[in-house]
């Protein structure tokens, strides 16, 4: 098919900026007007273009249709000339001397007519339809204006089907709800077009509020600034009590509902058609409602922009709303403040990784593809790229600015399918499914690479579709941006060769002998742990050490004050004295000196005594001879009596002071010394656990000891935990299937996530006898021993340990857990 195109003169009465070409194929030939200001190009018949070349001379309708009949031998009806008027009106095509031409000066004022509560623009050709006399018949198909720019209100009927290759406006074209052929199914819930409507005008007055939304969410956004650390902790009390479920259903009765529904107003207000509100599947799984919007061809470019800027003003308003009311709720109403920060949270990813983000086809990307005025604003940018990346020159202007467009999102894309790996890469991990995670994780990254790549691909071949498309509608008109057909290069047996090279090379790797190393999570305990305490209560006088130090054994971290414990040591001091004084004493015993006081006192006994004696004879006689009174008598003689028991005494004294002190008693004086040492051995020893001593070598964990200065320590509370970590265990908790390549001795090697880049070393020291419940499945507690001199790793730190185990192939190695199930599970299915 040979096209061959011409530019003509432009008739009178038309714009100064378009330009006219006369297109022929063959015997047939049709006029093109393009406009180069907007982007857009109007077919015309060859008896419109003829109708505009003669409408200079032609003031009167009756004159056209004659000069009309003569030119092409038939007639030419009345509101077939006043619809092409009214298309050229509603296209905006005329100029301004077309108001000085009766017949078009109908077509150059605009009227308005009031719909619903709402001041709308006419349709001209509504104008001409009412202009045309009763009896007229409808104007003929061939009068239609191209599709593509009509202005007219959209009929009650079914919208026209549009061709698959077609192009239509920036901001409508490949949008979901918007674009007819990417309608998906849907199940409709409720016809919403009586209800908007007759909120329409209710509503409208809101469309002012959009003034206040960068002020709202300026002071969102600093609120959650300055109080970051609330929110962390609110939105992790949030996840631990939230299913993901619930966060959908949220999601989609909050922020979906109002977004669709916000989009429903504006399209409605602006026109166009909207369909009954309805539930889909977002990315095939994800319920989502929506809304089909139709008849948008004869949107402007400020209304598409508006279409899809208002649900991105909508997400922005929600998750103001969201901030304020979490922050200004949080002390008082908790479920409404949860509520809140749950409305700011699912706002701001939906911003930020889909509705917001212009590198994904949501409201951000139609948006601005209806600002730049680029419906394929994608495959153009990912061809402006490649030839870019391939050194050919640039078929744009902007190719700078949509290269930089695509490598943006290349990398989003492949950043989205890096994040989905690592997500269930960790999910996968938590199942214990050992050497398999890598090739699922693989396996999930080739596919979703190659996903991407090939989205890209069609995405850049529709481009070229509908750049192909335009050419053949235009009828071969050249291009002002000269593009040209990419030629997809052949392959070539270089590759051919490298393909069948790499995969022979895989194939011979799977047989290689690999150490495969069971592992699993593991963390760390010190050796040795104690918690520094005293029997003693009493006021801290004396603190060594803030916490944290290393410390060798037996040095003084604190004393606690002993006053009235040393104090009774004194005294216990002064009673052991003396009692050690009378011990001797009774060693001593007889003395020389008690035997000759004892010799001394008798004898003056004996002296005594018999003074006495020889007094009793005299005293009786004098008695008798009624000398003295009886009582005289009796004095003397008792007074013999008792001199005679003194003899007595004295001679037992004599005999006592030479045998010495009794054995016994010295034990029982012995006794009592030794009661009153243990007393004060009892009190020293209290003194001595007053002093708090390092019982090993080792670290203090317990900070801000010095704090405790001056303070009470009550009796057996804590004052310090202290840990020898030289040798710390690791507790590794290995997967049951795994167990059997585990052996005590064995070498591991340990990789803590505080140092990363870093292995220790250590061997198995014990294997528990008693399996271990998780919700991921049984483990076996591994006890290992790591050498930690340099005192890097800390108690509770974690990471993933490795336990040194058999050799095998490497198939093997990496599909364990699909050889295990069919050992097992599928074993157990066979009857």
């Amino acid at each position: 098919m040979s096209d061959q195109s011409k530019q003509v003169a432009l008739p009178a009465y038309l714009l100064r900026r378009l330009q006219a070409f006369r297109i022929s194929q063959g015997e047939n030939t049709t006029y093109l007007l393009r406009d180069k200001l907007v982007g857009k190009t109007h077919d015309l018949e060859p008896w419109q273009f003829f109708v505009l070349e003669v409408l200079p001379g032609c003031e009167e309708i009756g004159k056209l249709l004659a000069v009309f009949e003569d030119r092409f031998g038939r007639q030419l009806t009345e509101p077939e000339v006043l619809k092409f008027f009214g298309w050229l009106a509603d296209n905006k095509l005329l100029d301004e001397a077309s108001a000085g031409h009766p017949l078009l000066k109908p077509f150059t004022k605009q009227g308005y007519a009031l719909e619903h509560g709402l001041v709308k623009p006419k349709s001209f050709e509504e104008l001409a339809t009412m202009m045309a006399p009763a009896s007229a018949k409808p104007a003929a198909d061939s009068s239609k204006p191209a599709a593509d720019s009509s202005k007219a209100p959209p009929p009650p009927g079914a919208e026209p089907k549009v061709a698959d290759d077609e192009t239509l406006a920036a901001g409508v074209n490949e949008a979901d709800n918007l674009d007819p052929r990417r309608s998906a199914r849907r199940l409709s819930l409720i016809n919403i077009r009586p209800a908007l409507s007759l909120l329409l005008p209710v509503l409208a007055p809101l469309r002012w509020g959009v003034y206040l939304i960068p002020l709202l969410a300026l002071s969102a956004l600093m609120l959650v600034v300055r109080y970051a650390h609330l929110a962390y902790s609110d939105l992790s009390t949030l996840h631990d009590t939230t299913t993901l479920a619930t966060h959908a259903l949220f999601s989609l009765l909050t922020i979906n509902i109002a977004v669709t529904l916000t989009q429903a107003f504006v399209a409605h207000n602006f026109r166009a058609s909207v369909g009954p509100l309805s539930l889909g599947l977002r990315f095939g799984f994800f319920p989502r409602f929506m809304v089909q919007i139709g008849h948008t061809k004869q949107l402007s470019r400020r209304e598409r922009m508006w279409l899809h800027g208002g649900p991105l003003l909508m997400r922005v308003f929600l998750f103001s709303l969201g901030v304020l009311v979490w922050y200004n709720l949080r002390d008082s109403l908790m479920v409404l403040s949860r509520a809140g920060l749950a409305l700011a949270f699912l706002c701001g990813v939906n911003l930020l990784a889909e509705g917001g983000n212009p590198l994904v086809k949501g409201n951000a990307y139609h948006l601005l593809a209806a600002f730049m005025n680029e419906p394929y604003l994608r495959g153009k940018s990912y061809r402006a790229f490649m030839e870019k990346f391939r050194g050919g020159a640039a078929p744009v202007v902007d190719s700078n600015v949509l290269a930089g467009y695509a490598l943006a999102s290349f990398v989003y894309a492949y950043f989205v399918v890096l994040v989905i790996i690592l997500i269930v890469g960790k999910f996968l991990v938590s199942l214990q499914l050992g050497g398999a995670t890598i090739i699922v994780c693989f396996v999930l990254g080739a596919y979703l690479t190659v996903r991407t790549v090939k989205r890209f691909k069609m995405i850049s071949t529709a481009y070229e579709r509908s750049v192909q498309f335009e050419r053949w509608r235009k009828r071969a008109l050249p291009t002002e941006d000269g593009e040209t057909k990419q030629v997809e290069p052949t392959g070539s047996r270089t590759t051919a060769y490298l393909q069948t090279a790499v995969v022979l090379t895989l194939l011979l790797l799977l047989f290689l002998p690999y150490p495969y190393d069971a592992g699993g999570h593991f963390e760390i305990y010190p050796s040795d742990r104690q918690v520094i305490t005293t029997d003693i209560a009493g006021i801290v006088e004396e603190v060594n050490f803030i916490g944290g130090e290393t410390v060798k054994k037996g040095t003084v971290l604190a004393r606690v004050a002993a006053t009235d414990l040393k104090s009774q040591i004194t005294v216990f001091n002064a009673q052991i004295a003396a009692q050690q004084a009378v011990i001797r004493d009774l060693k001593l015993r007889p003395k020389p000196e008690e035997v000759t006081v004892a010799q001394r006192a008798l004898e003056l006994a004996q002296r005594r005594a018999k003074f006495s004696g020889d007094r009793v004879p005299r005293m009786e006689r004098l008695f008798k001879e009624r000398t003295i009174s009886f009582e005289e008598f009796d004095a003397a003689r008792k007074e013999y009596e008792v001199d005679a028991q003194e003899v007595l005494k004295r001679e037992a004294d004599l005999e006592l002071a030479k045998v010495g002190v009794a054995p016994d008693l010295i034990k029982a004086e012995e006794a009592k010394l030794a009661a009153l040492m243990e007393q004060r051995s009892s009190v020293e020893g209290k003194v001595a656990r007053t002093s708090l001593r390092m019982p090993f070598d080792g670290n203090i964990l317990t900070l801000h000891l010095n704090e405790r200065l001056n303070s009470v320590l009550d009796k057996g509370q804590p004052f310090a935990v202290v840990e020898d970590t030289r040798f710390v265990t690791a507790e590794i908790q290995v997967p049951e299937s795994e167990i059997g390549y585990v052996a005590v001795g064995a070498p591991i090697r340990a990789v803590p996530n505080a140092y990363f880049e870093r292995v220790f070393d250590g061997k198995v020291q014990s294997i528990d006898r008693n399996v271990t419940v998780k919700p991921f499945g049984n483990v076996f507690k591994v006890i290992a021993v790591i050498d930690n001199k340099g005192g890097e790793l800390k108690t509770g730190m974690s990471g993933y340990s490795k336990i040194s185990g058999s050799t095998m192939p490497v198939w093997k190695a990496f599909s364990l857990a699909v050889v295990r199930f069919a050992s097992v599970q599928i074993w157990s299915w066979i009857p």
